[in-house]
């Protein structure tokens, strides 16, 4: 009687146990950077209204703002942003400060390392064009969204 073999045997199953154990290892590091990435994002709407006062600005009057120009847009923290303000010395730009206090409204993967600059590359014929993770950014290159690379 010749004997018919069910099932895998005990080197296969753990052959495919190596396997999804070493893809595990490596999709892992990659998933938790991207979910600081996507948490970052936000940060990056947030300076969208205001990368959009300082272009009206500059598109009106033909400068930039002085130093303590924050009114046009709001500066006050929601959600995972501590405040977006202007920053006119240096560097000019917006800085977006993040909260990196654990739980559902922080980052707290970023530890201290939480301002992300946009800063205002060039002027070309009266259109600013941005640079994202310019002077004073302190948020990680691997960190930072696809945008802002």
């Amino acid at each position: 009687m010749a004997r018919i073999q069910r099932g895998f045997t005990l080197i296969e199953l753990m052959i495919v146990i190596a396997i999804v154990g070493i893809l595990a290892a490596v999709a892992l590091p990659a998933y938790q950077d991207y979910t600081v990435r996507a948490k970052l994002s936000e940060g990056l709407a947030r300076a969208a209204e205001a990368k959009t006062a300082v272009t009206e600005y500059y598109a009106a009057t033909g400068t930039f703002p002085g130093t303590t120009w924050t009114n046009v847009f709001t500066s006050t923290g929601a959600g995972r942003v501590s405040n977006v303000t202007w920053v006119s010395t240096g560097s000019r730009g917006i800085s977006i400060t993040f909260n990196t206090a654990a739980g559902a409204t922080g980052i707290s993967e970023l530890g201290g390392s939480n301002v992300l600059t946009v800063i205002t590359q060039s002027t070309t014929g009266g259109v600013v064009t941005w640079k994202c993770g310019g002077t004073g950014t302190t948020v990680s290159g691997k960190y930072r969204p696809g945008s802002c690379k």
